[in-house]
């Protein structure tokens, strides 16, 4: 089963893509670490692909998860999870990630940490506006790519919905789970 999660910052699709790898023993994509560079920076367009190519060429089955259009156009997964949720639950989790990542300030980060917690270190009013128009505009993407793809989608607004994707996962998919 190759499964695509998407939705706008902050709607826990990482959160999900750990727990799906977890109960079905897939390879996970974190779209953010393709495109991103560990210390700031992104990658050339060609590389970014280049890494999308080879999970594809490599891997029947997997996990990716994120909100980069070029990256997940690519892709060509049996199963979309949509993860678009409202403003206000999606300002709560922004607000407690700074919180989190800012409990991380002066501490040695682990290396598998994902690359957006060092995003999280500064809050300020800019950035919330930022924040907002960019989710806007991933929210539009979205929808704009949903609204033409023949691919079943799973709506997944909160962690309570994490079984839901997994059962339907195993009721249209041969996959077993490896935790029942």
């Amino acid at each position: 089963m190759k499964i695509l999660i998407i939705g706008p910052l902050d709607a826990g699709k990482s959160t999900l893509a750990y727990y799906l790898t977890q109960q079905l023993d897939l390879p996970r994509l974190n779209l953010d670490e393709v495109s991103r560079i560990k210390g700031g920076g992104y990658r050339e367009t060609t590389e970014q692909f280049a890494i999308i190519d080879e999970l594809i060429q490599t891997n029947s089955d997997w996990v990716a998860e994120g909100c980069q259009k070029p990256l997940y156009e690519r892709l060509e997964p049996d199963l979309i999870v949509d993860m678009r949720l409202n403003r206000l639950l999606a300002v709560w989790r922004f607000t407690h990630r700074f919180i989190a990542a800012k409990k991380l300030i002066g501490k040695d980060i682990a290396p598998d940490l994902p690359i957006q917690a060092y995003h999280y270190r500064k809050i300020t009013l800019s950035k919330i506006l930022e924040w907002n128009a960019i989710n806007r505009e991933i929210n539009a993407e979205i929808t704009d790519f949903l609204n033409n793809t023949p691919t079943p989608t799973v709506q997944c607004r909160h962690y309570r919905d994490y079984d839901k994707v997994v059962s339907w996962i195993k009721t249209h998919t041969a996959i077993s789970t490896s935790k029942s």
